[in-house]
């Protein structure tokens, strides 16, 4: 038997996998974060232009109104945005999930390879001192 688990460069490459995986949904996360920020602060802008157009001259009303309606545009995006990255970190949560099963499984594969390579060594190192009992009561008769 040998020392060396066979599948370590597949245990390897599942262990690249999980991280692979764990970074793209950090940076799904990420996204989404920045996008429910960008929400926030249309709805500051949209909610000042609305006050400022209380306040304005008569003549800027339909720029403040078309500029608002922009806004409620961009808003609108972002929101759809937001409900697409929210389905994808679901999907990645799932695929995380999956890779470190994955992984798991190769864990417990490498450590019944370990067990059963110092079963394998326990029972040699055995065998050498029953050769060596018997090496020796065989001397001891002479």
């Amino acid at each position: 038997m040998k020392k060396n688990f066979r599948l370590q460069k597949v245990l390897e490459y599942r262990e690249r996998l999980v991280d692979l995986e764990k970074n793209k949904l950090a940076e799904i996360n990420s996204k989404l974060e920045r996008t429910k920020l960008k929400i926030v602060e249309a709805d500051e802008i949209i909610n000042l232009k609305v006050e400022e157009r209380g306040t304005a001259d008569s003549r800027f009303r339909s720029m403040y109104d078309k500029y608002i309606k922009r806004i409620t545009n961009d808003k609108n995006m972002l929101i759809k945005l937001r409900k697409q990255l929210e389905l994808n970190i679901e999907l990645q949560k799932k695929k995380v999930v999956e890779a470190i099963e994955r992984h798991k499984v190769m864990l417990k594969l490498k450590e019944k390879h370990v067990d059963n390579y110092r079963t394998y060594l326990n029972k040699e190192e055995m065998k050498l001192i029953d050769e060596l009992a018997v090496t020796r009561s065989a001397r001891n008769e002479n």
